[in-house]
């Protein structure tokens, strides 16, 4: 009889981990020796992962359909730890989503689940792992994005969103290192996880699409940098620079430049709304 895979010491909770970036920070995980614990939207997606990690993990990946904006539903994610038994030792928050375009062309309720899913889900699925992480010493990352520190216009919801991630990561970094828990904060330039992500690089021309990476490109450097306990993960040289730009230069001139680069969409018709759903 083949003897079962034994469970690895270590979990990793993601959110967000069965699509684009999220997927791949799994599969890395599961390189790097760790179980994965994976929540994502009840979808085609969920089960392409489910079969994408069960070929690579044997009995070391879990997977749970779960909405996280819904009612309830962080509830769920820590009552499902518990029935799985699964010490988790580092978090992932993942899921979120983002749109391109002039503020007034975005529907209100698409900004809330934004606005939700970015920030709010990503507080409080912290806030109540908190003690398990301390208990264990672990660690967490969290997806920011290089547009957190350029306040982009036509993307002003989003920035927002992940300039938020971003400065929430830095001060949390400080206070739990008195708890013995290390956070990072992955800032990747354009990756490529879907159709909307694809219209908006064409959008922009050739620039961006010099920036454009791969989620399987990220995902080494980003759980590398997780378990070094490094505090801002930047991958990509070109990205590094620009972001190093932006410091040094003068906001003004800052913000017109940027105004320029992504005044494609000033003419952009409003798209119909699409389904929005907890992305990686």
């Amino acid at each position: 009889m083949r003897t079962p895979p034994l469970r690895p010491a270590e979990w990793v909770l993601i959110t967000g981990g069965t699509h684009g970036i999220g997927l791949a920070l799994a599969r890395e995980s599961l390189r790097q020796g760790l179980g994965v614990a994976v929540v994502g939207l009840p979808d085609a997606d969920l089960e392409h992962a489910r079969e994408v990690l069960a070929d690579e993990s044997g009995n070391t990946a879990r997977v749970l359909a779960l909405d996280l904006t819904g009612n309830g539903a962080i509830d769920r994610v820590v009552a499902w730890l518990e029935e799985e038994a699964l010490t988790i030792n580092y978090l992932i928050n993942n899921a979120g989503f983002g749109r391109g375009g002039l503020f007034e062309h975005t529907a209100w309720p698409e900004y809330h689940k934004m606005l939700q899913l970015n920030n709010q889900v990503m507080v409080e699925l912290t806030y109540r792992m908190l003690p398990r992480l301390r208990a264990c010493r672990g660690g967490i990352l969290n997806l920011s994005s290089m547009e957190a520190t350029l306040p982009l216009p036509y993307k002003t919801v989003y920035t927002g969103t992940k300039a938020f991630v971003y400065n929430f990561s830095l001060a949390l970094r400080e206070e739990f290192r008195h708890h013995g828990v290390s956070v990072s904060v992955l800032c990747p330039g354009p990756v490529i996880t879907n159709a909307d992500g694809l219209r908006r690089v064409h959008a922009q021309g050739k620039r961006a699409k010099l920036l454009v990476t791969l989620p399987k490109d990220i995902a080494p450097v980003a759980i590398h940098g997780m378990l070094a306990g490094k505090a801002v993960i930047v991958p990509g040289w070109l990205v590094r620079v620009l972001v190093f730009t932006s410091y040094v230069t003068p906001r003004a001139l800052r913000m017109r430049i940027l105004e320029r680069l992504f005044s494609r969409y000033r003419d952009e018709r409003p798209l119909a709304a699409a389904p929005v759903s907890a992305r990686g």
